[in-house]
């Protein structure tokens, strides 16, 4: 094999396994996406606030009962106490005067401010959530945005359709281009594949090595999309000081595996299939 050939060989290579690699960082930028997505519903769910307020002349020991009472549920995600002395100086400095000495007396009560767990964050969870936390004794009343609630849920799903949706339309965009580029690849061989064909070369033994060359270059396309995201999931918090905030390497490890999958199952299926297709063809229609 003469020397430009080789050039044109090694080229053909080359850009194979930078196409599949673009195309995998593509998918990778959209995981990305998707996993601060779920991580900003977990963190809007998360601290809406159910505020349960307590009676007047509530004792401490009754305070320390119903703390207790709320600690040991599954549903809690942050629990924080604001006395009645607490609320009134927080008021007060709201309004800018101290209203207590106006009023002569302190009017507001005692109240927990409760947090619940993402998966708890529906009608049906909060409604038995407000019944438990209303039998807790000394507790008076319940009181949550039961409208901001219902259009978080509302907005939460709808996000969440959208996002099914980009990802079915960016996983057939991934298809599409890796096969069309391991197409391509093969369609300046396919004289190659024709003549090994008509020496009396089998199809597998024909199809093999154009397989296992197109898994080659889905690995390494693969290898750089992991630099380039690994290096980018670096650099996201400096941008987005929340992203580290959230404990996503499992979730990360599932993205960089899912996406070498991807790439491998298409890189197959393209040679496979485009091989084959190259076997079928008549001589004459090679041209």
């Amino acid at each position: 094999m003469n020397q430009p050939v080789k050039r044109k060989k090694k080229f053909s290579y080359i850009s194979s396994v930078l196409s599949i690699s673009m195309v995998l960082l593509l998918l990778g930028l959209f995981g990305f996406l998707l996993i601060a997505s779920d991580h900003m519903q977990t963190y809007i769910k998360e601290n809406m606030v159910v505020n349960v307020f307590l009676k007047p002349d509530i004792t401490a020991e009754e305070v320390s009962a119903a703390e207790a009472a709320i600690r040991n549920q599954a549903f809690l995600k942050e629990l924080n106490y604001i006395s009645k002395e607490q609320a009134a100086t927080d008021f007060s400095n709201e309004l800018g005067q101290d209203f207590v000495s106006f009023l002569g007396y302190n009017p507001l009560m005692g109240s927990f401010q409760v947090k619940v767990n993402a998966e708890y964050n529906n009608a049906t969870e909060l409604q038995d959530v407000e019944k438990y936390l209303k039998a807790i004794n000394g507790v008076t009343d319940v009181s949550y945005h039961k409208a901001a609630y219902e259009l978080a849920q509302k907005n939460v799903k709808s996000v969440g359709w959208v996002f099914v949706a980009l990802a079915g339309i960016f996983a057939l965009i991934a298809i599409v281009l890796i096969h069309n580029t391991v197409r391509l690849n093969l369609y300046a061989q396919r004289f190659l594949i024709k003549s090994m064909q008509l020496v009396g070369a089998t199809g597998w033994f024909i199809t093999k090595p154009f397989i296992w060359q197109s898994i080659k270059n889905g690995i390494w396309g693969w290898v750089l999309a992991l630099l380039m995201l690994i290096s980018l999931n670096q650099i996201l918090p400096i941008w987005i000081p929340e992203w580290n905030q959230f404990d996503h390497s499992l979730t990360l490890v599932q993205l960089y595996v899912a996406l070498l999958l991807i790439g491998l199952a298409i890189s197959f299926s393209s040679s496979f299939f485009s091989t084959r297709k190259y076997l079928h063809t008549r001589l004459e229609d090679l041209y």
